[in-house]
């Protein structure tokens, strides 16, 4: 049985260490927790598996479950078409679509973290991220993660906001 339980803690840190979602993280550490209070139980130690089991596997797993659904960051590329990302970007047009990302994210309780990239954008699917924009002389598109559920909400809010003279093209993208 301490065999059983010492293999879930492996197994269990290396779930936790190997997921990319932190909420799933967190659901692995709660479990990694649960089963060191059962090996100390084992070991006849049953103050401290108590307090194991109460503290780190519920409290400590319940107070970051908590706090990730407060804190919801919002990952937005901005892609500008220059080889180098100068001031000027930063007081162009795209500053005022900026100033209503900020705000959409303001009114949906995300934190918005705005990153100037002259990446490409096909090279920036690869990473992490909610929308990613880009300008050009026609549309200034906003390409959506597959599991931004926001983007009806952020459409809706930048056509009635209408921050830009150009019109906007938004693209959900696939898995």
């Amino acid at each position: 049985m301490l065999n059983l339980t010492l293999l879930a803690l492996v197994v269990f840190s290396l779930f936790a260490v190997q997921t990319q979602k932190l909420r799933h993280a967190v659901i692995y550490l709660g479990a990694f927790s649960m089963s060191i209070a059962f090996v100390y139980l084992l070991y006849d130690a049953p103050d401290v598996a108590l307090a194991e089991a109460i503290i780190g596997s519920s409290l400590s797993t319940i107070l970051y479950l908590v706090a990730l659904q407060k804190y919801k960051i919002f990952t937005i590329y901005i892609c500008v078409n220059d080889k180098e990302i100068e001031d000027a970007h930063f007081f162009s047009g795209e500053k005022t679509l900026e100033r209503q990302l900020s705000k959409f994210c303001a009114r949906e309780e995300l934190e918005p973290q705005i990153i100037y990239t002259v990446e490409d954008v096909h090279k920036l699917f690869e990473h992490p991220y909610a929308i990613i924009v880009t300008f050009d002389k026609q549309y200034i598109t906003l390409y959506a993660h597959p599991e931004n559920y926001k983007m009806q909400a952020m459409e809706q809010f930048l056509l009635n906001e209408k921050p830009a003279d150009t019109p906007y093209r938004f693209i959900q993208m696939e898995d």
